[in-house]
């Protein structure tokens, strides 16, 4: 059955790709020259609409594929094309356009009515109307599928099976399995320590330089724990969620299939990952029905996917989360403790963070993150249960995962947050005190809205007097409060503790489960805010920290732990048989004893064992570390610096004519430096050309000489292999600021116990962030490339040695800028 072209108020279209116009009727284009100046009162459809207004229907093909195809990884035309098997027409974009228009008219008639019925509701005009008139059409019979059986496989083969063959070795199934497999015996050798380690107990801190294949190094180990002890639980915790989904949705699956295809597996983000149904569901009701309803199509993308996924994982809607405000939205319909009602939800037994939960629990072996694990330890284990071993991977950064963890935060939006549900103060017309059912005693919505309302203006007095009290430096630790501040922090316990007691008295008065659950949830946020401002109140607590910081304007107070391992010590620890801590960076020169100290794994475990596996990277062929000897120092003038840095990057990326990542210790220098690059270099700069995410993005996918600079999160997990990047500038050797709070009172702490702060804690820091940030550069055995410092003090200051003898390759010395960029260009030649 064909597309009913007149039902769907389409039976003459035209289609528009840049200057190009073509007509249709009922899907097929027409021939005429010279358009008839009547048609331009019909429906236009385009790839993307960019225009601001339009007399007629405007379809665009792309935002259609973003509500009907959500999970694309894009929705360029071409994209979107291949899922419905259309060819390109390079010579015939217009009739390119119409064919994918086509295909994806198909898609809406083929679709659940109640789908398109939720769609016609949530997307935008014109797209809306289309929805509609598509719901009364009947629907494509279904093909008759007859499902063949094919033989069966044949069960893989176990380890004992195997005749105990090593899994990683030259007659092992990954060797047989994997084609472009290659014998690397720092592997193997990591693998002997940690099967050693989860047999036998105790800890292993490895350090596995880039290529080792420490995945495979530590999940073969895993496995073969699991199938040998059936009460063996593991638990493997990486640091970013896209490292988890790649070991999850990579790794693991062809392991598994080879060892144990029954062993059962999960993997577990925090509840903030999993889209909430009952919240959904308010979402929709209050944006259909209130002010706000030009907000509801961001919710469109949600439509389709809420019905066909299976984890409600929001990662997976592309669509959703790359639309402006969608990351904003998604906060108001995500799960979170400060929401959720448990079994009192009416979508209990469908909420998908709580299935993945009972997944989790469940399962021989979970993948998380770092922040999950942590939280979950903060909870008395609640999420997880029971685990007998741990596997940390990028274990350098659970150290700064575990402070960020353990810190309690207060501000102004994190009031608002926890009022808001209760009262809105935007244009939503809803909040839990309208959806209540008043008890007979009607005063008691209103004393709660009367003292909701003093709960923020009371805040917004206390972070406007902090605004102006607070220096105004970015991030710093909280002095003494003036008397204004320390009355207005007063006052904001005494008003939490206010809604905190109307709410309860309201609360007493609800019989109906749900909305009594819901309000407890309320309760216990505010709860939150009034504990917080009491501890503040206080005054400073031992062996903590107290600091201010400033978002675009906004303060934001926080209470930090300075050591985590007296944390880890109490409560991850003394539950576990045995942990694995691995990373890239783990040692400074060899020496294990900052992480050992750092995260307290020599005092909880009677065995520890240390061990280096180098990379099998021939750095000193691929690879070379060059640093000018006449560059000026920043600390001796900032402006000669500065501009000798520009010089340099301009230099280099003529000279080149490759792709470039120069990472910076501060934004303001990175900032400073940009605003001198001539405008022939082709730059990216992180907070200037969009997120971190985009502009990465977009810098693989250039095929030309292109810089991309960056500050903090570009220091560790960016991988950008071959022709992707090929040198690398390190503006200045990674200390942390001073300044900063934290480290000021960890280096405090650290010389009060009689050690050195730089020694002990300022150098070995700086030296597995330096590791870290070259580790960017050659990431396959084929890659090439050129790391350059930007920093004498490598060469003049006494710990420079340090960081030298900690780097992949012996450090070259140039005597002038020059010299440098024309060696570099010479040995590229050469390769060439």
């Amino acid at each position: 059955m064909g597309i009913r072209w007149g039902d769907l108020g389409l039976e003459r279209f035209r289609v528009r790709v840049g200057r190009s116009e073509a007509l249709f009727e009922s899907g097929s284009v027409v021939d005429c020259a010279d358009l008839d100046t009547d048609l331009e009162g019909l429906p236009l459809v385009v790839y993307e609409w960019r225009e601001t207004s339009a007399l007629v229907p405007v379809y665009e093909v792309k935002a259609m594929a973003r509500v009907l195809h959500p999970t694309l990884s894009d929705h360029k035309l071409e994209t979107v094309g291949a899922v419905h098997g259309v060819e390109e027409r390079s010579s015939d974009r217009t009739g390119y356009v119409a064919a994918v228009f086509t295909a994806l008219l198909s898609e809406v008639e083929r679709l659940d009515r109640e789908v398109v019925a939720l769609l016609s509701q949530l997307a935008a005009e014109p797209l809306a109307s289309l929805f509609s008139r598509a719901l009364p059409l009947p629907m494509p019979q279904a093909d008759q599928v007859v499902e063949k059986r094919g033989p069966v496989d044949e069960p893989a083969r176990r380890i004992e099976e195997r005749g105990g063959l090593d899994p990683l070795g030259p007659d092992g199934f990954v060797a047989r399995e994997l084609p472009s497999f290659e014998r690397r015996d720092g592997q193997r050798a990591m693998a002997r320590s940690v099967r050693r380690t989860l047999r036998d107990g105790g800890a292993l801190v490895v350090e596995a330089g880039p290529g080792t294949g420490k995945t495979f190094a530590y999940l073969i180990p895993a496995i073969e724990r699991l199938l040998a002890d059936e009460s063996a639980r593991v638990v493997v915790s990486t640091r970013t969620k896209q490292l988890q989904e790649q070991l999850f949705g990579k790794d693991l699956p062809f392991l598994l299939r080879e060892m144990a295809p029954e062993l059962n597996v999960a993997l577990l983000k925090g509840r903030g990952n999993y889209l909430c149904l009952r919240r959904w569901g308010i979402a929709v009701r209050d944006y259909s029905e209130g002010l706000d309803r030009d907000r509801l199509h961001l919710l469109a993308p949600l439509g389709r996917w809420l019905w066909e996924t299976e984890t409600g994982d929001i990662d997976e809607n592309t669509a959703f989360l790359s639309a402006r405000g969608g990351r904003d939205l998604w906060r108001a319909i995500c799960d979170s403790h400060h929401h959720c009602i448990d079994s009192f939800c009416p979508h209990y037994e469908d909420c998908f963070s709580i299935a993945a939960r009972r997944k989790a629990r469940k399962a021989r072996l979970v993948v998380v993150n770092h922040s999950l694990l942590l939280n979950d330890l903060v909870v008395d284990r609640m999420i997880l249960g029971k685990y007998s071993h741990a596997i940390i991977d990028e274990a350098h950064a659970l150290e700064e995962a575990a402070r960020s963890a353990f810190t309690w935060s207060l501000s102004e939006r994190h009031v608002e947050r926890a009022v808001d549900e209760l009262v809105p103060s935007r244009r939503r017309r809803f909040g839990w005190l309208r959806r209540v059912d008043a008890p007979a005693d009607g005063d008691l919505v209103g004393r709660v809205t009367d003292r909701v309302a003093t709960l923020r203006t009371t805040s917004s007095r206390l972070f406007s007097v902090l605004g102006r009290q607070l220096p105004s430096a970015v991030k710093g630790a909280l002095p003494d409060l003036s008397t204004d501040a320390a009355s207005a922090l007063e006052r904001l316990r005494l008003s939490a503790d206010g809604v905190e007691e109307s709410l309860l008295d309201l609360i007493d008065g609800i019989d109906e489960s749900e909305t009594r659950r819901e309000g407890e949830v309320h309760l216990a946020s505010i709860r939150d805010v009034g504990g917080l401002a009491a501890r503040l109140v206080a005054g400073p607590e031992e062996d903590t920290v107290r600091w201010y910081d400033r978002d675009a304007g906004e303060v934001a107070l926080h209470i930090t732990p300075l050591e985590v391992a007296p944390i880890l010590n109490r409560i991850l620890y003394p539950v576990l048989d045995g942990i694995v801590l691995t990373s890239a960076t783990l040692s400074v020169d060899g020496d294990f004893g900052y992480i050992l100290r750092a995260l307290g794994v020599g005092d909880a475990f009677d065995v520890v064992d240390t061990d280096s596996v180098g990379s099998p990277f021939s750095y000193e062929e691929n690879m070379r570390v060059c640093v000018p000897r006449s560059f000026p120092l920043l600390t001796e003038d900032r402006e000669a610096y500065v501009d000798r840095l520009a010089d340099l990057l301009t230099a280099t990326a003529k000279r080149l004519d490759r792709k470039g990542l120069v990472l910076f210790t501060s934004y303001e220098m990175l900032e400073a430096v940009r605003r001198r690059l001539p405008k022939s270099i082709s730059a990216l700069a992180q907070g200037v050309d969009g997120p971190r995410s985009k502009i990465l993005d977009r810098f693989r996918r250039s095929r030309r000489s292109l810089v991309l600079l960056g500050t903090d999160s570009f220091w560790e997990g960016v991988d950008l292999p071959g022709d992707e990047l090929e040198y690398l500038v390190i503006a200045r050797l990674p200390f942390a600021v001073p300044t900063d709070p934290i480290q000021a009172a960890l280096g405090r702490l650290v010389g009060a116990g009689g050690g050195d702060p730089f020694m002990d804690l300022s150098l070995p820091r700086a030296v597995l962030r330096l590791r870290q940030g070259v580790g960017r550069l050659i990431r396959t055995q084929q890659d090439r490339g050129v790391a350059i410092i930007a920093d004498r003090r490598i060469l003049t200051r006494s710990y420079g040695r340090t960081f030298a003898d900690s780097l992949p390759n012996r450090v070259e010395v140039f005597d002038s800028m020059e010299d440098l960029v024309e060696g570099l260009g010479a040995w590229f030649d050469d390769e060439a």
